[in-house]
């Protein structure tokens, strides 16, 4: 689908913003300057520093400047999401949402031996089936954010659930390259297998256990990506 005028600029500025080339606390041109900048109407400038200004990019300062706000302590996930897709994402900001992410699933699973239902049970096993048939990468990835994230509704912690969809726009791009691999694929269908028998169990050391090789796993797997990349 094509981008609107509005997605285009605040793309470009996205991309200015997260590269350095406007750092933290830098003003940036006037809105008519950027107008001008980007060959667009006022409109479509106004549009664009408000979506910014929403997502933690910049600060307004009313009827004085924009600057660019300090977004690695004042933004929020959609930033995080903002940098694996436009590929900008280092190792030490993946590292902070893996560390984040493994911090709240193993808390997740332990929670979920004790809670889950029935029909949780049955749910996670008809993704475990549809995972382990499916052969295109996207709708594996598609399958593992499923898995993972019925784990943290599992958990009976609402909030759980809402962080861990958070996280679900971080790190799908990247999951999806990783499930190119099909070696790599069948150790995570082999731990999701595990993890979802420990809950059956109600097995809470096992499941954490498992879940902690997961995503130790994943980790290395998801760096290793970012360094080809890069």
């Amino acid at each position: 689908m094509k981008q609107s005028l509005t997605e285009t600029v605040i793309q470009k500025l996205k991309v200015s913003i997260l590269s350095g080339e406007y750092p933290v606390g830098e003003k940036l041109p006037t809105l008519r300057e950027l107008a001008e900048l980007f060959d667009v109407s006022r409109s479509v400038i106004n549009a664009a520093v408000v979506d910014l200004s929403t997502n933690g990019y910049i600060n307004i300062v009313p009827t004085k400047w924009i600057e660019v706000a300090d977004w690695k302590h004042d933004g929020n996930l959609t930033i995080f999401s903002d940098l694996v897709s436009l590929g900008l994402i280092d190792g030490k900001e993946l590292s902070d949402l893996l560390e984040a992410r493994k911090f709240l699933e193993l808390e997740c699973v332990r929670k979920a031996c004790r809670n889950a239902t029935p029909e949780d049970l049955g749910k996670m096993k008809l993704i475990l089936l549809e995972e382990e048939l499916e052969h295109d990468a996207k709708h594996r990835s598609k399958y593992d954010l499923q898995f993972h994230n019925l784990i943290c509704r599992m958990s009976g912690n609402m909030v759980y659930g809402f962080v861990m969809k958070a996280f679900e726009d971080s790190g799908a791009p990247l999951i999806e390259l990783f499930y190119e691999d099909q070696e790599v694929y069948d150790f995570v269908l082999d731990k999701h297998k595990a993890i979802a028998c420990a809950i059956e169990e109600q097995n809470e050391t096992k499941a954490e256990q498992q879940m902690r090789l997961l995503l130790e796993h994943g980790e290395t797997i998801m760096q290793k990506t970012l360094q080809r990349r890069n």
